[in-house]
């Protein structure tokens, strides 16, 4: 498999791990827990891509 396919399942695996975690503390309505839910994967999820994009850009910078 390609690294970034790899590097894509990691990320969709740690937001919904997260997503779930987050969530599930909450002692709301069902409908209420899954927005949530989808709320907080995506936050995690754009995080986490941003984290790389910097670190990429970072290391680009200071290897060349």
């Amino acid at each position: 498999m390609s690294i970034v396919i790899l590097g894509l399942l990691a990320v969709a695996i740690v937001s919904a791990i997260g997503g779930w975690w987050f969530s599930a503390k909450q002692t709301l309505e069902t409908p209420v827990r899954i927005m949530m839910f989808v709320g907080y994967f995506w936050l995690l999820a754009f995080a986490q891509f941003l984290l790389i994009a910097l670190s990429y850009a970072g290391w680009q910078h200071f290897t060349n």
